[in-house]
C-alpha cells in the first residue's frame, strides 16, 4: 500500500524487565518472503523540550518487540524499526544523528541503502525535536505514521488508521511527565484497536541529559515487557515505579538546592505513583517537616511508621525533624515519653 502521512502540530536511572508472568503466549513470528520476522506494532518517538528527554515506546503481538524496535542517545535523538525490522538502523541511525545529519537525512540514507526498504517501518527524531517517518510501500496494511512537533505515531498491520489518530490526539492532550504522556499515546492506540493481532509486549525508552546529577547512564526510563497476557497493565505497573523513583531523585535534587516547593511536589508524585512505599512516605514526611508543615509532617511520618515501624527509630535521629523533636505529637508517633 502507499504510505499515509499526515501532520500534526503540538501545541533514570532504572532498567526493569519484566519475568514472564502468566502463561506464555503461543504465538509463531510472522516471516516476510525473505524470512525476516515483521514486527506488527504501534509505537512513538518524542522529545520533551522542557527537559531534553528523548524516547521511544512501543506495543506489539511480536516477543520481545522493545528490544528490536528502541534506540535513542541523549542528547542525540531517538529511532523506531519495525515491520520487517532493520536493526541496523537504530545504531547507524543515532550514529548519522551525531554526526549532524537531520533526520529527514538519516531516513533517506538508511532507506535509500536498503534493498528491503519497502518492507520496512522507520521513525527518527532529532535533539532540537524534528522528525522524520518512513512507511515502506510493501507493509502490511493498516500501516503508516503521523508527524507531529515534537514526535511522531506510526504503526503497521493495525486494526485501521484510527490506531495512530488516537496515539497522536492522546499524546497532544495528555498532562504529565514524557513517560506518563507516552502511556497515554499507547494506550489510546490499543483502544482504537491497536496490532490487529493482539497483544504480547511492549516497553517505554526515555533517555536524559546526565549532566551534573550523580547518574552513571542516560537512561532515565527503561521497562519492557517482553511476553505477558495483559502488557498494558505491566508496562503501566513498572512506568509508574520508574516514574516515581525518578521523582523522588528529583526531590532529593531539589532539596538540596533549597528548592522545597519543588522537592514536595516531586516527593508528593512519588507517593501517588508507589504509594505502598513506606521510603517515600517518610521521605515526604522529612520534606514537610523541613517546609515547616508540621501536621502534614507529622500525619505523613505516622502513615510511613505504621507501614514500617523501623521508620520511628530513623526519625528520632533525622535531621530534617529536629526542629519539632520537642512536639509533643512527634514524641507520641516516635514513641518517646511513653
Amino acid at each position: 500500500m502507499m504510505m499515509k502521512s499526515f501532520s500534526v502540530i503540538l501545541c533514570g536511572s532504572i532498567i526493569a524487565i519484566t519475568p514472564l508472568a502468566g502463561a506464555a503466549q503461543a504465538h509463531d513470528p510472522i516471516l516476510d518472503e525473505v524470512g525476516e520476522e515483521i514486527v506488527a506494532t504501534f509505537s512513538i518517538v518524542a522529545r520533551d523540550p522542557a527537559t531534553e528527554e528523548l524516547a521511544v515506546a512501543v506495543q506489539s503481538r511480536a516477543f520481545r518487540a522493545a528490544a528490536i524496535v528502541s534506540y535513542a542517545k541523549a542528547g542525540v535523538g531517538a529511532v523506531a524499526t519495525q515491520a520487517s525490522a532493520n536493526q541496523y538502523y537504530g545504531p547507524e541511525g543515532l550514529s548519522l544523528l551525531e554526526q549532524g545529519r537531520s533526520p529527514e537525512e538519516v531516513v533517506r540514507q538508511l532507506t535509500g541503502a536498503d534493498p528491503g526498504r519497502d518492507r520496512r517501518q522507520l521513525a527518527v527524531i532529532d535533539a532540537r525535536g524534528r522528525v522524520k517517518a518512513y512507511t515502506g510501500s510493501g507493509t502490511s496494511d493498516w500501516a503508516g505514521h503521523i508527524e507531529g512537533e515534537n514526535y511522531s505515531v506510526q504503526g503497521n498491520i493495525l486494526a485501521g488508521e484510527a490506531v495512530v489518530r488516537e496515539m497522536a490526539r492522546a499524546f497532544e492532550a495528555a498532562e504529565g511527565v514524557l513517560a506518563e504522556r507516552l502511556m497515554a499515546a499507547l494506550d489510546a492506540g490499543q483502544a482504537a484497536g491497536g496490532d490487529a493481532r493482539g497483544k504480547q509486549s511492549g516497553g517505554i525508552l526515555i533517555v536524559k541529559p546526565i549532566g551534573d546529577s550523580r547518574r552513571t547512564t542516560d537512561r532515565w526510563v527503561d521497562v519492557r515487557v517482553d511476553d505477558h497476557p495483559t502488557p498494558f497493565v505491566e508496562i503501566r505497573r513498572l512506568m509508574n515505579m520508574a516514574v516515581a523513583r525518578n521523582q523522588s531523585t528529583l526531590a532529593t535534587d531539589f532539596a538540596q538546592d533549597g528548592r522545597l516547593a519543588e522537592a514536595l511536589r516531586a516527593q508528593r508524585k512519588a507517593v501517588a505513583l508507589a504509594p505502598e512505599s513506606d521510603r517515600y512516605l517518610f521521605q515526604l514526611a522529612e520534606l514537610y517537616a523541613r517546609d515547616g508543615s508540621v501536621p502534614s509532617a507529622l500525619t505523613t511520618l505516622t502513615l510511613a511508621i505504621d507501614r514500617n515501624p523501623d521508620w520511628r527509630a530513623r526519625a528520632t535521629t533525622s535531621d530534617a525533624f529536629a526542629a519539632i523533636r520537642g512536639n509533643a505529637e512527634f514524641r507520641r508517633v516516635v514513641g518517646e515519653g511513653r
